[in-house]
């Protein structure tokens, strides 16, 4: 089944990445409390972050982004758009694997995973970074 995507121009790219940045700062202000619930805000955030990255990496390089639920499509067009490096897309994996304990769920999740969620963002705003 093909990839479902939508065309980027450089303006939709700069403001994704905008909005990466700040889920960025968000997140990275709650991973310094000490209370729960601000961890989860954190991996939240992270986790929205790291697909706003993605989509601006994606556009930046082939001008269109992922669309939909299916995060496995979005991981493989970054593996294109980043092709051969695959840690930008190891990285979103890593976050997206995390969306639902982390958004949805009442589970108990820790400060030191919601930190690995943090670095796994600034790396592909770095990636960002180096495109632009």
């Amino acid at each position: 089944m093909p990839a479902r995507v939508r065309a980027m121009d450089s303006v939709a790219v700069r403001r994704r990445g905008e909005e990466a940045r700040s889920y960025l700062e968000l997140a990275k202000m709650c991973t310094d409390s000490t209370e729960h619930a601000e961890w989860k805000a954190a991996g939240a955030n992270a986790v929205l972050g790291g697909i706003a990255a993605s989509d601006a990496i994606c556009g930046a390089v082939l001008g269109h982004h992922h669309v939909g639920e299916d995060h496995a499509a979005a991981r493989r067009l970054l593996d294109t758009a980043c092709a051969p490096d695959r840690r930008p897309g190891l990285h979103l994996k890593r976050l997206t694997d995390e969306k639902t304990n982390f958004q949805y769920s009442s589970s108990r999740v820790t400060q030191e995973q919601a930190r690995r969620l943090v670095r796994a963002l600034e790396r592909l705003l770095g990636t960002l970074d180096e495109l632009l």
